[in-house]
């Protein structure tokens, strides 16, 4: 093929081939080079707006951090209200003191104080319960006082199978007293078993 020639052309022609063989340079220029290096700067601009959305996030929760550390100190605070009520141990040291002070401060003879073993929590419920067996001679109106008492502990104590009688001899003393001081126990739930490979209990 023979080479192209733009001698004695007019010059408007020339023109119009330097222009369009500018034309084909800047696209195969943009097309090896341009093109790819466009298709990077997308990819690090959405890398820079998912950093971007990752920094707010992280702003947004810094500025909820003392909310949250509030909250959190609320809840162990009503934790701690509800283990008083509700505890997981059965305490019996502290129990014992208890009904002794309460026994003293109403002139009681303590007969029995007996702490059976812990029942098992039954059915779903989160609690177990255990009654503890009372036996006292004193008066009347100081066994009513120590039932009060009793029902005012921060744990719960429910008085349950009252069973009183005349003491032989009416002096200090003018009754004997049974009854079942009953309290409970949280029993902490148990992780499930993780099932065995294939999905089949044994």
């Amino acid at each position: 093929m023979a080479g192209l020639s733009l001698e004695g052309k007019p010059w408007y022609v020339g023109l119009i081939f330097g222009l369009v063989l500018a034309a084909i340079l800047i696209f195969v220029t943009n097309y090896m080079f341009i093109s790819d290096m466009d298709q990077q700067i997308k990819g690090y601009d959405a890398q820079l707006k998912d950093l971007d959305t990752k920094i707010e996030q992280g702003r947004s929760a810094q500025r909820k951090l003392p909310q949250f550390r509030e909250e959190v100190n609320r809840l162990k605070t009503e934790l701690k209200k509800l283990r008083s009520i509700l505890p997981s141990t059965r305490n019996t040291e502290e129990i014992i003191k208890k009904i002794k002070a309460l026994v003293d401060a109403g002139n009681f003879v303590l007969r029995k104080l007996t702490f059976p073993k812990l029942a098992a929590a039954q059915g779903s419920d989160p609690y177990a319960e255990w009654p503890i067996s009372v036996s006292v001679d004193g008066r009347y109106h100081n066994l009513a006082v120590l039932f009060n008492h009793l029902s005012n502990f921060t744990r719960i104590i429910n008085v349950e199978q009252i069973s009183i009688g005349a003491l032989p001899q009416q002096t200090d003393r003018t009754i004997t007293a049974d009854f079942v001081a009953k309290t409970f126990v949280y029993v902490e739930p148990k992780e499930p078993e993780p099932e065995p490979k294939g999905g089949k209990k044994p």
